[in-house]
């Protein structure tokens, strides 16, 4: 009797099953390897890389770039993992800068891509937008280490105040002369321990410890033109030696 081989299998059916049952997790995972680098180059999400400042940390509206020839675009900004190509004359969106490359997001021969550049197929940016985007990106490691400690200091802005103390608890304004002043009030409560006395389920006196919030201390927060000129504890004490904190004002980033 002759038997039947398997179309295009040089093997015993139960043999092949097996081998093919062995090598399926190595090829799955190719697979799924491949799908998400070709997502990720793809999707333009903003992948952060140590040393790079990005843009959308610091503008309000995203700054475009021409490419002025063709552009070859890479996965990291060390311009390694090459991704494809970006055509002369294409309008992309830059999203962060290092500096020796830049990231930006267009559109190369297979699809929309996101990766890095060097600068020099790009036209060039205004140097006084690169020196001020460095500077506001020192300013925003300084205004992230007073969020943390809860503390406010000259020149931050209403957004980063509200991040560091949370809402005010009163807003007056004041105008005069010389223009227009927000005054915003915070007041700090603590716990303090209170006796109190009542019977138990079996009608004996029992003395209970409850704690009751109390205001601590009052901040006033004065602003002008959108940034912090003065803080004033009007109740509660200062630490001794205490001095007001100081940092830049937010650079203006023209493009």
């Amino acid at each position: 009797m002759l038997r039947r081989q398997p179309f295009g299998l040089g093997c015993s059916t139960l043999a092949c099953y097996s081998s093919l049952v062995k090598a399926f997790p190595l090829f799955a995972a190719a697979v799924l390897f491949s799908a998400g680098a070709q997502a990720a180059s793809t999707s333009g999400a903003v992948i952060r890389e140590a040393g790079a400042i990005y843009l959308e940390d610091l503008l309000v509206k995203p700054a475009r770039l021409a490419t002025v020839a063709d552009a070859p675009i890479y996965y990291h900004n060390d311009l390694g993992q090459y991704l494809g190509t970006l055509k002369k004359g294409q309008i992309v969106e830059l999203q962060a800068v290092t500096d020796k490359a830049y990231r930006v997001r267009g559109m190369a021969q297979q699809g929309q891509v996101a990766g890095w550049v060097d600068p020099k197929y790009l036209n060039p940016l205004k140097k006084d937008f690169l020196d001020n985007l460095k500077q506001n990106a020192v300013r925003l490691e300084q205004v992230k280490a007073l969020i943390a400690k809860s503390e406010v200091a000259i020149n931050m802005t209403p957004e980063e105040v509200q991040q560091s103390l949370g809402k005010p608890t009163k807003k007056t304004s004041r105008l005069d002369a010389t223009g227009r002043e927000d005054i915003w009030e915070f007041i700090r409560y603590v716990s303090v321990p209170q006796e109190t006395v009542g019977r138990d389920n079996f009608g004996n006196l029992v003395s209970n410890i409850i704690y009751v919030k109390v205001p601590a201390g009052k901040l006033s927060v004065t602003f002008a033109n959108n940034l912090v000129t003065a803080l004033e504890q009007t109740e509660g004490n200062l630490e001794h030696g205490a001095q007001v904190k100081m940092i830049p004002a937010p650079f203006a980033i023209n493009y």
